[in-house]
C-alpha cells in the first residue's frame, strides 16, 4: 500500500504524477545533459579564464578552485533534498520546505528571472557568435533584416528542441556540448603544448590565494556555473529521480569545475600579450599555433549558445508550469501538448520573451554585447537569489523532518556563507556604474512579482498557502517518516484535503505554519 504524500508541515503534498508531463522520459545522461547544458561551459570555457585573469591575475587559478569549492558547498546541499523529495518546481520548492510558501515563490521567482535572462542573453550571445562565424567564411551583412534573421533562426530552434520533448531536447544537448568543449579543448591543449610541459608555479603560489583580488574573482567563477541546478526541474519527468538528481548536480559541478580549472591555467599563459579589446579565443588559439580551429570553434560556440537557450527554456518552462499549476501564476501556463507533453504555454512565452529583448538589443545604441553583459547580471541575482534561500531553508526543512545531523549543518552553513560572500563582493567595494545599479534592478523585478503573492495571500490565502507544495517525496523517506511517527503527528495539525481538478489531493491550509514574508 503507497504511503501518502505528506509536506513537513503535516500537508498533503500535491503529487507530481498527474500533471500531464511525460512521466520516466530522460535517465540519468538526460538529467546529466540538462545541467551540462544550462551551465554551457563550452562558452564559459572561452570567456570567464580572462575575466578571472582581469581581476586576480596570477591568482585566476587559485580563483577557479575558490569558484568550484564554494558551488560544491551550494550542490551538496541542495542534493539533501533532492535525495528526498523532488519536483519541476526546483528550488522554489526546496526553499519553501524550510521557509514557507512566501520564500518559495520569492525562490522560484527569483530562478524564473535567472532562467528567463539566460534565455534572452543565451540568444543574443548565439547570434552575435552566428554573425562573427558568417562573416569569417564570407557572409556577412550590416542590413537590419539580416540581423532580425538570425534572431529568428536562434529563437527557433531552441523553443523547437523543447517543444518536441525533454528525452529529445536532452540528447542533442548532450551531443552539442561535448562537441562544443571539445573544440574548445583543442586550444587549451595547444596553449600547453605552445608553454612546453612545465608548471607555471607562480599560479599556484600560496601568495596568490592569500591575496584579496583572487576571492573578488571568485565571484565571477561561482557565477560561472549558474543552471547547475536546473536538473532539479525534471523531477517529474525523470526515471528514478531522487537517486538521479542528487547525483547529477555533483556530477555537473565537479566536471565543470574540472573542465574550469584546466582550462584557466594554459589561457593564462598566451594572457600576457592580448588585445582586451578583441575576442579572447582567437588570440589564444593564434598564439598557440592552431589558429585554423577559429572557424570551427566559432561555429561550435554558436551551437553551444543555442544548445544553452534550450536548456534553460526546459527550467524555465517547467518553473512556470509548477507555479501555475499552483495558482501563484495564470492557468494557461499549465497547457501541456498532448502529444509530446511538454509545457507547451511558457515555452513560447519565454521564446517569445527572448526574441523581444534581442529585438530591443538590435536597435538600441548601447550595442549588443553591452546589453547582453547587462542582462546576465541581472540574471545571476535571480540565481544567487535562489540558492540563498534553498541552502538556508534546507537545515531547516532537516531539522523539521528530523534528518538534521552535524555535517549537513556544517555543509549548509559553509555554503550559505560562501553564498553570503559573493553577495557581499557585490557591494563592497562599490562596482562602477552600471553594475551599481543593476542588483536594485532585480531587487525592483523581484518586488514586482512579490507583488501577486501579496495579491494572493490577501485575497486568496488557501491558493498563497500552496505555494512549494507540488512535490514528490521517495518511497524510503515516507517509510522513514512514518516509521518515527511523524506523518501522524502531523496530519492531527491539518485541514481537511481537497481534491484538485487532476484527482491530487492537496491540503489547501498547507503551509500555514511554515513562515511567510512579512
Amino acid at each position: 500500500m503507497s504511503l501518502p504524500q505528506l509536506s513537513a508541515d503535516g500537508g498533503l503534498l500535491r503529487e507530481t504524477g498527474r500533471d500531464g508531463l511525460e512521466r520516466d522520459a530522460v535517465g540519468p545522461w538526460g538529467v546529466f545533459a540538462q545541467g551540462l547544458a544550462a551551465s554551457a561551459p563550452s562558452v564559459a570555457i572561452a570567456t570567464v579564464p580572462f575575466s578571472l585573469f582581469v581581476a586576480a591575475g596570477e591568482g585566476a587559478a587559485w580563483a577557479a578552485v575558490v569558484g568550484l569549492a564554494a558551488v560544491v558547498l551550494i550542490a551538496v546541499t541542495i542534493s539533501f533534498q533532492a535525495g528526498r523529495t523532488v519536483s519541476s518546481g526546483s528550488l522554489g520548492t526546496y526553499a519553501g520546505n524550510g521557509l514557507g510558501p512566501a520564500f518559495a515563490y520569492a525562490a522560484g521567482f527569483s530562478l524564473l528571472v535567472g532562467y528567463i535572462g539566460f534565455a534572452t542573453t543565451g540568444t543574443l550571445g548565439g547570434v552575435l557568435y552566428f554573425e562573427s562565424f558568417l562573416e569569417s567564411v564570407g557572409v556577412c551583412s550590416e542590413a537590419t533584416w539580416f540581423k532580425l534573421a538570425l534572431i529568428a533562426v536562434v529563437v527557433a530552434v531552441a523553443v523547437f528542441l523543447p517543444y518536441r520533448g525533454v528525452s529529445i531536447s536532452a540528447k542533442y544537448e548532450l551531443v552539442f556540448e561535448v562537441v562544443a568543449v571539445s573544440l574548445v579543448l583543442v586550444v587549451v591543449a595547444a596553449s600547453y603544448a605552445s608553454y612546453g610541459w612545465r608548471i607555471d608555479a607562480e599560479q599556484f603560489s600560496p601568495a596568490s590565494l592569500g591575496n584579496g583580488s583572487t576571492f573578488v574573482a571568485a565571484v565571477t567563477a561561482v557565477s560561472a556555473y549558474s543552471g547547475f541546478e536546473s536538473v532539479a526541474s525534471l523531477g517529474a519527468e525523470s526515471r528514478d529521480p531522487h537517486r538521479t538528481i542528487a547525483r547529477s548536480l555533483l556530477r555537473v559541478v565537479l566536471i565543470i569545475g574540472v573542465l574550469y580549472i584546466v582550462a584557466t591555467y594554459p589561457q593564462i599563459l598566451q594572457f600576457r600579450g592580448v588585445d582586451g579589446d578583441r575576442a579572447i579565443l582567437p588570440q589564444v588559439a593564434a598564439n598557440a599555433g592552431v589558429g585554423w580551429a577559429v572557424y570551427p570553434v566559432g561555429l561550435a560556440v554558436t551551437v553551444a549558445f543555442v544548445v544553452f537557450v534550450t536548456a534553460v527554456v526546459n527550467s524555465a518552462s517547467r518553473g512556470l508550469f509548477t507555479l501555475a499549476r499552483e495558482g501563484a501564476l495564470p492557468a494557461f501556463l499549465t497547457r501541456v501538448h498532448p502529444s509530446h507533453k511538454t509545457p507547451v504555454a511558457g515555452i513560447f512565452l519565454i521564446g517569445a520573451i527572448a526574441a523581444a529583448f534581442s529585438t530591443t538589443a538590435t536597435f538600441v545604441s548601447v550595442g549588443r554585447l553591452v546589453f547582453d553583459v547587462y542582462g546576465g547580471y541581472v540574471a545571476n541575482w535571480g540565481f544567487l537569489t535562489s540558492y540563498l534561500l534553498a541552502v538556508v531553508a534546507t537545515p531547516i526543512w532537516l531539522r523539521r523532518i528530523k534528518a538534521l545531523t552535524l555535517p549537513k549543518l556544517v555543509v549548509s552553513a559553509a555554503a550559505a556563507l560562501a553564498i553570503g560572500y559573493v553577495v557581499l563582493s557585490n557591494f563592497y567595494p562599490a562596482p562602477a556604474f552600471p553594475f551599481d545599479v543593476l542588483p536594485l534592478v532585480f531587487a525592483a523585478i523581484l518586488f514586482a512579482g512579490m507583488s501577486r503573492y501579496w495579491y494572493l495571500r490577501l485575497r486568496r490565502p488557501e491558493t498563497a498557502a500552496r505555494i512549494g507544495s507540488v512535490q514528490t517525496l521517495s518511497e524510503a523517506e515516507q517509510a522513514r517518516l512514518a516509521e518515527l511517527g511523524i506523518l501522524e503527528a502531523l496530519r492531527e495539525d491539518r485541514e481537511e484535503p481537497v481534491e484538485d481538478a487532476t484527482g491530487a489531493r492537496s491540503n489547501l491550509g498547507a503551509g500555514q505554519n511554515r513562515g511567510a514574508l512579512v
